[in-house]
């Protein structure tokens, strides 16, 4: 679409987002509440040169994704939790081989089949490398369709900096949601990129050989695991991303993330003007897990509240970041006629901490 300014779902705009930037593959299986996405592509793609391919199985998914990746071309897939599941062992291979891409779970609720309704239940499966062995990609989790388009362009660079998977999440309601964006920021930059040292491009003018495998043996394996490792610790230390609040005096602070952080913001912010010292923390990046906003908290911090669309899995992170220094309460709602987290239970947790 011509137009920088637009009204659109956010799976839409995620997938306009791709086609600004520069991606033009993208690979998916039809899976509520991810399906917006290929439909758009499917009904857009063409129109740039571009490519969906709608695949017989998530499996097929992530392997065409492999094949693409080894050609030097940045593509994309993108599905929801049993399709997430099922495509582990082809982004751990993605990993291993280091092969860039873009991948997208737009969370519900599980294990099984589940709900197709929004969760943020992935967390652990998207932030611990989902398949065997030791490894991380960088994870998004955008917050608005506003900030899709403006990380958009960061995870390619990233995928092609670090040569590894890329993943955005974003829980089902957000993902359906309608808003407003800016798609100024999302400039053309998969070009840019120089893949031909790695990628294989045919015979033809081929000016070395060039090997892409996921299998090492003996001493070749353990160097392919420290490469990894010493990856994820260059993020840890270059790429924590967060949005923060109000921590200056904070005595208690409120962590979410994703479409629940928006409302938790907005709670603290009521709270302030109540004279009540608040603060807030949104993590952006999963991994790496910005723990340096929380090495830096004041020592007024007495407890944070983490809330999330799940049972428990962010707050084990803050607790390991914070290491003791102030007490870590949850909050987590999954399912039901009311899937985002409640705003009046919030609230209600807060007013316990914070006595009138």
């Amino acid at each position: 679409m011509e137009s920088n300014t637009l009204f659109m779902k956010n799976s839409e705009i995620f997938a306009e987002a791709m086609i600004r930037c520069g991606i033009r593959y993208h690979f998916a299986y039809p899976i509520t509440p991810a399906t917006d996405v290929m439909k758009y592509t499917a009904a857009h793609f063409h129109k740039v040169g571009g490519r969906m391919f709608q695949a017989e199985s998530e499996l097929a998914v992530i392997n065409c994704l492999t094949g693409l990746a080894a050609t030097g071309q940045l593509g994309c897939a993108s599905t929801s939790g049993p399709g997430f599941d099922l495509m582990q062992e082809g982004i751990g291979f993605m990993t291993a081989a280091e092969l860039p891409c873009i991948l997208l779970d737009n969370m519900r609720v599980g294990p099984g089949d589940g709900d197709i309704i929004g969760s943020q239940q992935d967390y652990f499966m998207a932030t611990r490398g989902g398949s065997h062995g030791d490894y991380y990609i960088p994870v998004y989790a955008p917050a608005s369709g506003q900030e899709i388009v403006d990380l958009m362009p960061v995870a390619i660079d990233r995928a092609f900096t670090y040569r590894t998977p890329v993943l955005f999440v974003m829980d089902g309601v957000m993902a359906q949601m309608i808003e407003t964006v800016d798609f100024t920021p999302a400039k053309e930059t998969v070009s840019s990129y120089d893949t031909g040292e790695w990628s294989y491009t045919g015979a033809k003018d081929r000016g070395k050989r060039a090997l892409i495998t996921g299998s090492y043996a003996h001493s070749d394996g353990e160097q392919m695991v420290k490469k990894l490792m010493a990856k994820a610790e260059a993020m840890t230390a270059k790429e924590q991303l967060w949005e923060e609040y109000e921590l200056e005096d904070a005595e208690v602070v409120v962590c979410a993330f994703g479409l629940p952080g928006r409302v938790c913001r907005e709670i603290v912010q009521e709270r302030r003007k109540q004279g009540e010292k608040i603060g807030f923390i949104r993590p952006i990046t999963l991994f790496p897990f910005p723990e340096k906003v929380f090495a830096g908290l004041p020592g007024s911090v007495r407890e944070i509240l983490v809330v999330e669309m799940n049972y428990g899995q962010m707050v084990q992170d803050v607790r390991l970041a914070v290491n003791g220094r102030c007490n870590v309460s949850h909050y987590g709602h999954v399912g039901g006629d009311q899937p985002m987290i409640k705003a009046r239970e919030v609230r209600n947790r807060l007013a316990a901490l914070v006595p009138a």
